[in-house]
Parts: structure tokens; C-alpha cells; sequence
């Protein structure tokens, strides 16, 4: 089948692989999975065979839509941009066990996986394909930290279980993809979740090879003794803990 462009589209044409990742999620026993970007359904159906509980399809392809609810009518399948979709089929399942899934398009996949790890139904871990790179940034700790995996580690611990080769794919990507995992942390601090938190990251990431301290020379801190240690590294040498430790000295 041909693919568009606009959306990104490599579809998918490993079986093996496909079945062996289809073991992997549906070994989560959720109640409900959401499946991102389902494609020509290869996975889909992987995932049927051995999953006969409730899925949802949310997929922006106009007749890649049309062709899997012809073939999967037992399925709830939405035809619409994962990002415009307001998560309202999802109120039944509020207190159960929900789980994301789907290989994202390249370009769109970091929204994608923020706008789910920050909502309130990333409540079970849930998987994605995306490209190696942005895997590995995920999955980075200091002393080689960055802006990406800290943000993503306040809602979330990221795994990288597998990669996978541009082989697997039609029409073959330039790049290589990586199968990772994500599991919701325990409990988020509320001052972690907010704007101003967000801001604070993002200007301590302003000029990477800068310290923390010039990166936020517009900041008063109080106690700062307390903090000077932190304040003369760089930002990528600062885990999640280190940056809530200063944000709560801000003044």
C-alpha cells in the first residue's frame, strides 16, 4: 500500500516481530488498549488473536479508517488526529486498567507520548515504536541528562526494550526505530506539574554548555549555600530530584 507523506507513514511488515511485541502488551492484561496510528492493522490483529477485550483505534488516515472498521467492526475505531482527540471514550474505563500503544509517526511522536503520560489515564505502562534517537534521549540519565528525558521523568520512567531495523518497515525509513516502554510514576508532586516548573527547565536547558547558575542568572534563590554545588554544574549533570531540590529555593 502506498503511503502519504503528510502523515508520516512507514507501515509495518515484520510479522514475527509484530507478534512478538503483540505478546509483550497484551501480557499487561489491561482492560482496555489504545491503539495510536493502527495503520494497515498488523499489529491489530496480532493483538485480536490473543486479546478479547475492549481496543480503540484512533487513526487520521481517512481510508485506512474506513478499512478497518470494515474488517474489525467488533472495534471502536476513530478516524481522527490523536492530538485533537479529547479522551471521552476513555470516561468508562476511568478506574480501570488502560494501556497506550502504537508506532508513531516520527514527526508527531514526542506530543503524542506527552500529551498521554501527563493525562490522568496513563495509569498502567504503555509501549511505543519511535525513532532510536529520540529513544535514546528518553532513556538518558546524568551525567549526559537533557530536557527531554527530565520533563518525561516527572510522569514517567522510560525503558528502551529493543531496537528495531528500518528493515521492518515499507517504506524503509532512513533511520532505525526503537521499542520502549513507559510506567507512570507513583506519585508527581503537584509543583512539578505547572507552567512555572516547565519554564524553570526549560531556561536551565537554555545554553547547555553554560552552568545552571549563568543559564538562571535572572533567579534569586534563597538558602543558597544549599544549592551552590548545583548551581555551578551543567544542566545535563541535574536529575529530576536536583531540579525540584533548586525550583523549591526559587524566591
Amino acid at each position: 500500500m502506498k503511503s502519504k507523506k503528510s502523515l508520516g507513514q512507514n507501515f509495518f511488515i515484520n510479522k514475527n516481530l509484530c507478534n512478538q511485541i503483540a505478546q509483550i502488551i497484551v501480557k499487561e492484561n489491561p482492560d482496555v488498549i489504545v491503539e495510536i496510528g493502527p495503520g494497515t492493522g498488523i499489529f491489530t490483529s496480532s493483538i485480536r488473536e490473543i486479546y478479547k477485550k475492549d481496543m480503540i483505534l484512533i487513526e487520521k488516515d481517512d481510508f485506512l479508517a474506513k478499512k478497518l472498521q470494515m474488517f474489525m467492526p467488533d472495534l471502536k475505531i476513530l478516524n481522527m488526529d490523536f492530538l485533537d482527540w479529547d479522551f471521552t471514550e476513555l470516561e468508562k474505563y476511568k478506574n480501570s486498567k488502560i494501556l497506550f500503544w502504537g508506532s508513531l509517526p516520527y514527526n508527531v511522536s514526542k506530543p503524542i507520548i506527552k500529551k498521554i503520560i501527563s493525562s490522568k489515564y496513563f495509569i498502567s505502562t504503555s509501549y511505543f515504536i519511535i525513532q532510536k534517537e529520540v529513544a535514546e534521549k528518553y532513556i538518558s540519565k546524568e551525567p549526559n541528562n537533557n530536557l527531554l528525558a527530565v520533563q518525561t521523568s516527572i510522569y514517567a520512567s522510560a525503558k528502551r526494550l529493543f531496537d528495531i531495523s528500518s528493515d521492518s518497515f515499507s517504506p524503509r525509513p532512513k533511520v532505525n526505530s526503537s521499542f520502549i516502554s513507559f510506567t507512570p510514576k507513583n506519585k508527581i508532586p503537584e509543583n512539578l506539574k505547572g507552567e512555572e516548573f516547565s519554564s524553570f527547565l526549560q531556561n536551565s536547558f537554555k545554553q547547555p554548555r553554560k552552568t545552571i547558575r549563568n543559564n538562571l542568572h535572572n533567579i534569586t534563590f534563597q538558602e543558597e549555600s544549599i544549592i551552590e554545588e548545583l548551581l555551578n554544574k551543567r544542566p545535563q549533570h541535574l536529575s529530576l530530584d536536583d531540579y525540584s531540590l533548586l525550583f523549591s529555593k526559587v524566591i
